[in-house]
């Protein structure tokens, strides 16, 4: 993801010289806000990306049964009872 990262802003590296040779001084008025941001953006994604990684590895073993902790908000609710003895009373 990094190696993707910096493609991108090499990429908008060489777009904005390549646009300043050809069009001069005023390009750089759009131009380098536009790289600054498209830098944020990736250092933003790059930042989160480590959370996103251990929120992936989490989800991973959610449904391990091993790995789960017993109990939770309705454990015991569903529980079925353990059948009754018949007796004459009923059929």
């Amino acid at each position: 993801m990094a190696r993707l990262g910096v493609a991108v802003v090499g990429m908008g590296f060489v777009a904005l010289v390549t646009a300043y040779l050809f069009f001069g001084w005023p390009v750089l008025l759009v131009g380098v806000p536009a790289f600054v941001a498209v830098a944020l953006v990736v250092v933003a994604v790059l930042v989160s990306e480590a959370p996103r990684r251990r929120l992936e590895a989490h989800r991973a073993t959610r449904f391990d049964p091993a790995a789960q902790v017993p109990g939770g908000l309705m454990s015991g609710f569903f529980e079925v009872a353990p059948p009754r003895e018949a007796t004459d009373r009923t059929a």
